[in-house]
């Protein structure tokens, strides 16, 4: 099974082929959904400091309950939360993109050898940053709550939702393994 290990200063893990392939397909769906693109790309020519602190001129909130659930709005006030976002979303999605790409490229090179090994020299912050937001956004799809763990438990083995549910609390594992490590 997969594990982080710390060897002096530096942290590495320890997983299989098949685990990688699963967080590179995880880490792609949500880089799908925030847009891997360059989300803010467009900014208001007109205002030099948007452009600096690359804030998008049309900022919403989020339909998707799982961009919502990683992109907050900051107040119950519409108005309040509206400006909020349009200051700090551009940063904050970046933020989480750049996360997810870095784990994507770590794990990549474990999946070029076409075999089970170890990420070494990675960076816990990153790797923390984005195995929370990857649970996060299974959790929102889950709907995880205190009964969750029951309901894993007994859904058949065969249930195309029990491996959902493992995948997720594996998640839950190496965070808490990489928080170990610090």
């Amino acid at each position: 099974m997969s594990n982080f290990e710390r060897s002096g200063d530096a942290i590495s893990l320890d997983l299989t082929i098949d685990e990688a392939h699963i967080l590179i397909n995880l880490v792609e769906q949500l880089l799908e959904l925030f847009g891997e693109g360059d989300f803010f790309h467009h900014y208001d020519a007109s205002d030099p400091f948007a452009a600096l602190m690359s804030m998008h001129h049309e900022v919403v909130t989020p339909d998707d309950p799982v961009l919502l659930r990683l992109l907050p709005s900051a107040y119950a006030d519409p108005e309040a939360a509206s400006d909020f976002r349009h200051f700090t979303e551009g940063a904050i999605r970046a933020s989480k993109q750049r996360s997810l790409r870095e784990v994507r490229a770590h794990l990549a090179i474990l999946v070029d050898q076409e075999k089970s090994g170890r990420v070494s020299d990675l960076e816990s912050d990153i790797w923390l940053l984005a195995l929370n937001d990857l649970r996060l956004a299974l959790s929102v799809r889950l709907e995880i709550n205190k009964e969750s763990f029951e309901l894993f438990e007994s859904l058949a083995d065969e249930d195309p939702q029990k491996s959902i549910y493992a995948v997720y609390y594996w998640l839950g594992w190496l965070q808490e393994n990489l928080l170990a490590m610090l």
